[in-house]
């Protein structure tokens, strides 16, 4: 499929604008059973990777779960539903050794068989040092020897991973993991074929062209630095009788005003990000959804960069940025959606108590006072900070994304930080996605507003990056009382859920209330428009934020 090249138009006429808020479905006909099955999407940034060890990014990982397919998949309500597994593995008393069968008539695109090997190659892959994959420690304490291998470069052939045939496949674990299902259907643990792989060599995964698929869609029309690209349905995919779309095209917008621009002028059935200012007049509409995501946005404050310390590097600098911006206000006046504002790190809803009475966030509660709001306390923090430093003044930049969304919300900090916390100077800097996701990783920015989202079912899934050993958290910091915490719900505690509850109630007040390298700010709840015809597009509170393969238009 050649992704259809949308018209971004230089101005967005008014009127199109105050019709707006009647959406399409005022304008739809009744579609028949020959309706053509292909819809157009917004995205707002691009892929920066088809690599699924190397994904790092919700865009990747969400291109990703279109094409590709792991042992698991989240199904409609985000349950958990076989992929590539044909049937429910068999798991030893002990709760230590998984063996799959994998489906037979699972396929690549290229016509091969699916097999064991397969993912014994791509969990090598995440964790063989060499590749210098940045989700390899999902798999430490988990998968036997993981951790090992990669920190130690230890024997990969002595992973926790075989192939007992093409169609078996055996796991053998440090010990039980209550969330290893889960983990299964993460994208960066998605089956990648040797054969295929070796043979690309360099080229391999750089464009459409050097892949092959096992999922529900191909990916075309994409290379690295591609702001469009397309889905087309693979024929081989075991389950394709179920998959109705023929073709979708995506394309990156980064204005909100022309990504409404084209959705009322019927060039895009999709808008992923609705932008604030439109909300309003949209939540009536039946094209609007809101859907609620295990999702949490924060700031990341960096005390180091480029191997200097600056005046983040100071706690009380810090703790008076986290108390200075009031999270209602973004919400309410900015975002303007169904997001919440928060002061933890885990999600609402995302992990309950052992005994099942309580949410996460609750206990938290309970147990720690939480920074929020508080204009008094944060002066206080910050003038005690500049006097520690010995300065007047403190000039800290904002790194932020190129879209107009980014800036609005960047500018919000940008004031309420400077009006709250005397001799601030922020500077604001917006640069691509792709570029904004390169300097996180290398710790190349002062301030920061960025999110992370449940990847697995577990606390874990957004904790572990503030390990020190972690290279995803972006951010420069070592607590060994925090790093052992993580550790322990991994191994000592790792079958003892009350104790295991416990550390990480623990370490999330190590990291917001006392060493305060994250402020967060809201849990997100996406607002959407879809084209009343597209039926059956399934959004997620977790994982890929949308599931394309039960997707049709009537």
């Amino acid at each position: 499929m050649k992704a259809k090249k949308l018209t971004i138009l230089g101005a967005v006429s008014t009127l199109l604008l105050l019709t707006a808020c009647q959406g399409q479905s005022a304008s739809q006909d009744a579609q028949g059973e020959n309706t053509e099955q292909k819809i157009e999407l917004s995205s707002t940034a691009a892929i920066s990777t088809m690599e699924p060890s190397q994904a790092g990014d919700t865009t990747s990982t969400l291109a990703m779960s279109q094409v590709f397919e792991g042992l698991y998949v989240l199904g409609p309500d985000d349950e958990l539903q076989l992929g590539a597994a044909k049937e429910e593995p068999e798991i030893s008393e002990d709760e230590t050794v998984y063996t799959f069968t994998l489906r037979d008539d699972a396929e690549w695109s290229n016509g091969t068989p699916v097999t064991a090997d397969d993912f014994v190659f791509a969990f090598q892959k995440i964790i063989d040092p060499k590749y210098a994959a940045p989700n390899a420690d999902v798999l430490f304490d988990v998968v036997k020897n993981a951790r090992e291998i990669n920190l130690e470069e230890g024997d990969i052939d002595t992973l926790g991973v075989k192939a007992i045939d093409d169609k078996t496949l055996e796991f053998t674990l440090e010990r039980p993991v209550p969330y290893f299902k889960s983990l299964l259907a993460y994208p960066v643990l998605y089956p990648q074929n040797k054969e295929y792989v070796e043979e690309q060599g360099d080229e391999y995964a750089i464009d459409s062209e050097h892949l092959i698929y096992n999922g529900p869609f191909k990916l075309t029309d994409w290379s690295s630095s591609s702001d469009d690209w397309g889905y087309e349905k693979n024929d081989t995919y075991w389950d394709k009788d179920q998959v109705k779309l023929e073709e979708a095209g995506v394309t990156v917008v980064k204005s909100p005003a022309t990504a409404l621009n084209l959705y009322t002028t019927d060039e895009l059935d999709m808008i992923d990000k609705l932008s604030s200012e439109y909300i309003p007049s949209y939540k009536d509409d039946p094209s609007f959804e809101s859907v609620e995501q295990f999702t949490t946005f924060f700031l990341k404050m960096n005390g180091e960069r480029d191997g200097k310390k600056n005046a983040l590097d100071n706690e009380n600098i810090r703790k008076g940025i986290a108390q200075a911006f009031n999270k209602e206000n973004f919400v309410e006046k900015v975002l303007q959606d169904e997001s919440n504002p928060t002061d933890h790190l885990i999600p609402k809803g995302q992990t309950q108590s052992p005994d099942g009475e309580k949410d996460f966030t609750e206990v938290a509660e309970e147990r720690n006072d939480y920074m929020t709001y508080d204009p008094e306390k944060a002066k206080e923090a910050w003038e005690k900070g500049k006097e520690e430093l010995g300065v007047d003044k403190v000039q800290l930049d904002f790194l932020t994304d190129d879209t107009e969304e980014a800036k609005k919300n960047a500018e919000f900090f940008q004031y309420e930080l400077q009006d709250n916390l005397p001799g601030l100077e922020i500077t604001v800097e917006q640069v691509p996605f792709t570029v904004r996701v390169e300097r996180d990783q290398n710790k190349e920015y002062d301030l920061e507003l960025a999110g992370w989202g449940t990847d697995y079912r577990d606390p874990l899934t957004v904790m572990r990056i503030f390990m020190s050993s972690s290279d995803l958290g972006g951010v420069t910091y070592s607590n060994e009382e925090y790093d052992k915490l993580i550790q322990d719900t991994r191994t000592t505690h790792a079958a003892d859920l009350n104790a295991r509850f416990d550390d990480f109630i623990e370490a999330q007040d190590i990291l917001i209330n006392q060493d305060t390298i994250i402020a967060p700010i809201y849990n997100r709840s996406l607002s959407t428009l879809v084209n009343p015809s597209v039926k059956d597009l399934h959004w997620h509170a977790y994982g890929p934020s949308y599931s394309l393969k039960w997707a049709h238009k009537e």
